[in-house]
């Protein structure tokens, strides 16, 4: 039996942390191109100011989390965010994502505050995902959508041509 450790992320798993997110962005669908230096400042950033944990197999990641502080523009509340949560699929159901959801669930008590999460998925997995949140307690507060800009284009010349 495979044993996943969870533990806080230290410095030297930025570039692990990026290659499980590179490989999560490879299973998303439509997500912007990912540009290196960008990513590697975000996780860089994140593991400074933020709370992120990692599920560790033998010395190796299968899989993070990472929270940061939100706060939304109409309201003095602050939540944490849930910047990522990825598990390589072979460890989804040995016990990762229940590990790391358990751990940072933990983290959130602690500091009496609620969580904000804004995960998608784009396959066939969008459904077990929001299974898997509001059975763990989140409330379903709608959808992410993205249109890309050809479709601003084509919006723009329907309007001008009076269509």
């Amino acid at each position: 039996m495979t044993t996943v450790k969870i533990r806080q992320a230290k410095p030297l798993d930025a570039s692990n942390i990026a290659r499980l997110l590179i490989e999560c962005h490879g299973e998303g669908g439509a997500y912007p191109p990912v540009d290196h230096p960008t990513g590697i400042q975000w996780i860089t950033q994140t593991l400074t100011e933020g709370y992120v944990l990692v599920a560790d197999v033998s010395g190796r990641l299968v899989g993070s989390l990472a929270l940061t502080n939100y706060q939304f523009p109409w309201s003095p509340k602050w939540y944490m965010y849930l910047e990522w949560l990825y598990v390589q699929r072979k460890f989804r159901k040995g016990g990762a994502f229940e590990a790391l959801l358990t751990a940072v669930h933990a983290h959130a008590d602690q500091h009496n505050a609620p969580i904000v999460a804004g995960i998608n998925a784009a396959d066939a997995t969008v459904l077990l995902k929001d299974k898997a949140f509001q059975q763990h307690g989140y409330h379903y507060m709608g959808g992410t959508f993205l249109r890309m800009e050809q479709n601003g284009r084509q919006q723009q010349e329907e309007n001008e041509a009076g269509i």
